[in-house]
């Protein structure tokens, strides 16, 4: 998956990215995920949601959800993000990332597990 040159370091160049297994999330069809590190406990990746499609609203438990807006644009709990902006969404809070614009959004995620977690 990842060149690994010290233990614990994970590099992933930008063209092993796409070659991730994608893995389908939310509800539907439009939106997959790709993992680029996990330890059991946050993981961190990239997610792709199609024009015209969300996620579907959810709520993590115990996870802080981190997302960087790559390109395009995503609608957040009222708010439009657009590319190079972030949003912290603390655990338990229900939230849903739409797709906005016709080019779709892609991220970059980390759940990162609470002090309850």
């Amino acid at each position: 998956m990842a060149a690994q040159t010290q233990p614990g370091v994970v590099l992933v160049p930008a063209d092993q990215v796409v070659d991730l297994a994608p893995m389908p999330v939310g509800v539907g069809e439009g939106a997959v995920h790709r993992t680029t590190w996990t330890d059991g406990r946050s993981s961190a990746g990239v997610m792709h949601i199609d024009a015209g499609h969300h996620l579907g609203e959810h709520t993590h438990r115990r996870h802080h959800h981190h997302v960087w807006i790559v390109s395009g644009r995503t609608r957040v709990l009222g708010a439009e993000l657009a590319a190079g902006s972030y949003a912290h969404i603390p655990a338990g809070v229900a939230h849903d990332f739409e797709a906005v614009g016709d080019e779709g959004c892609t991220v970059f995620y980390l759940y990162q597990q609470g002090e309850s977690g």
